[in-house]
């Protein structure tokens, strides 16, 4: 990212100071103002007189579609209306608009939003998350729900009223709808942060026309903070998170081990003591060991950049996996990726593993595909670009690229018939509780805390720099065994049948 020097107000042809002390002595002091390029606009720039202002300029509607902008400084100028797109932005300041709408659509509340408040802020969802309300695939999208979740900040409105686009602290697009053809007609105000959100990963063909969209229109600059599944974006928009037990505090990135280090100490020290699941859970540990199958994998997108299915196939020869959806031949209700019937009526009973694989193996691209099983308490086979460590309590998961299939198969039968061994993997239940779906909360509590000036130079070569996407050869298990392509995906000693 660029950073920008915030740029002072152009000069108006009449340029009046208004004393901040005198106006508050009297609201019938006579407002003065010019012209500027056809239209007029006030800046505010006392925080003190804040209230009278908007209840005096209130009563003038001849100044109804300018912006009023509040700054730092003891002063009252004038400032034109800035223009329609624009790359840089201001800190973040109150604002508001006189032609506010008396009731906006907000996004799990019919209540006009606290724009006019101090210490609220407004979102809005420059669209649907693909038909859907938000909230399907971010959580709370309310100050309630926020508050309830545990976010630090969450005193911010939310709403998908396009009215807004000239008051609201940030607007967000899916990448999909980030185009000049779809963006707001309002001026945009300096304050803005304009939100990209992406959560496919770089490679797949959804990820490359939008950056490709991106780049075609040479539209990076106006990308104030991305919204992506990596951790080196400015907001991450995660599938899945975890909580600490006990913990007090959410922090704004949950889905990072990192963000849990008290947890995490006592998780350790507890598998250091060699815990077992019947000591953490107590009688109900059988319920998690005594499982009649041993692996399912669920997916209706086949084929894949991962080669999955041929780690599937290949797996398939020493152990039984069953498989459901598009990809296999077992039926299991809906595949929607957040749907529970599946996970509840068929495999949280019957199975002790369940097989997570992404469709691209590109760093940090993790999915709902593996905290659907963390959530049904089955142990998670993970297959993926990712640092594993940095996401899940140690001996939670078991990482499908340090096996040859062969060698899986053998070490999932193994635990499979001990149930002491394999209630070991469920250990990190007494401290940590597993979440789906994303959160708003970080974005939220970033526009109350980031005052900076930046915008992003090019976002599609961010993306696949980022990314660090992983080719996989076709047919990689096609030779003989310990020699194979498939060396160049799984790291093993595994040499001989």
């Amino acid at each position: 990212m660029c950073s920008v020097p915030s740029k002072s107000p152009p000069r108006a042809k009449l340029s009046i100071l208004l004393n901040a002390k005198l106006f508050r002595l009297t609201l019938a002091t006579f407002i003065f103002f010019s012209s500027y390029s056809g239209s007029t606009s006030f800046v505010i720039t006392s925080n003190n007189v804040k209230d009278n202002i908007v209840q005096f300029i209130g009563n003038f509607r001849n100044v109804s579609k300018n912006i009023l902008q509040w700054n730092s400084t003891k002063d009252i100028a004038l400032y034109p209306r800035f223009p329609n797109i624009t790359a840089s932005i201001g800190p973040s300041h109150e604002a508001l608009n006189d032609t506010m709408p008396s009731k906006a659509v907000v996004a799990g509340s019919s209540k006009i939003p606290k724009r006019m408040i101090n210490g609220w802020k407004t979102i809005l969802f420059w669209g649907t998350w693909f038909g859907s309300p938000w909230n399907g695939g971010f959580g709370p999208t309310n100050a309630t729900g926020l508050k309830l979740e545990g976010c630090p900040r969450w005193k911010c409105n939310f709403t998908y009223d396009h009215s807004y686009a000239s008051i609201a602290d940030a607007i967000v697009f899916t990448a999909g709808v980030f185009n000049p053809q779809n963006f707001p007609k309002a001026p945009r105000p300096q304050f803005q942060r304009w939100v990209w959100v992406d959560v496919e990963a770089p490679t797949e063909p959804d990820g490359l026309r939008t950056a490709n969209n991106v780049r075609v229109h040479h539209t990076s600059p106006l990308i104030n903070w991305t919204m992506t599944y990596h951790s080196e974006s400015d907001i991450i928009a995660f599938h899945g998170y975890f909580l600490s037990i006990g913990a007090t505090v959410r922090p704004l990135r949950p889905n990072l081990m990192s963000e849990h280090a008290d947890a995490m100490r006592r998780y350790v020290e507890a598998l250091e003591r060699g815990d077992t699941l019947e000591k953490v859970m107590g009688p109900s540990w059988r319920s998690f060991v005594k499982r009649p199958k041993v692996v399912a994998w669920m997916s209706g997108h086949c084929p894949t950049n991962s080669k999955r299915e041929a780690y599937v196939a290949e797996l398939s020869k020493y152990i039984t996996v069953d498989k459901y959806g598009g990809c296999g031949d077992k039926p299991c209700y809906t595949r929607h990726p957040i749907s529970d019937l599946c996970w509840k009526n068929v495999l949280m009973g019957n199975y002790s593993f369940y097989m997570s694989l992404e469709n691209n193996l590109c760093d940090e691209y993790i999915t709902e595909k593996l905290y659907n099983p963390l959530l049904h308490n089955l142990v998670p086979i993970v297959y993926g670009g990712s640092d594993y460590d940095r996401f899940l309590p140690p001996l939670s998961y078991i990482n499908a690229r340090h096996y040859h299939p062969r060698e899986l198969a053998r070490l999932l039968t193994r635990l499979h018939q001990d149930p002491v061994a394999y209630g070991r993997y469920h250990v990190w239940r007494g401290y940590f509780q597993a979440k789906i779906l994303g959160s708003m909360c970080e974005l939220c509590s970033r526009l109350h805390t980031d005052t900076t000036t930046s915008y992003h130079t090019d976002v599609p070569k961010w993306r696949m720099t980022s990314g660090r996407c992983k080719a996989v050869p076709y047919n990689m298990f096609n030779s003989t065994v310990g020699k194979g392509a498939w060396r160049t995906i799984i790291s093993t000693n595994y040499d001989t049948i």
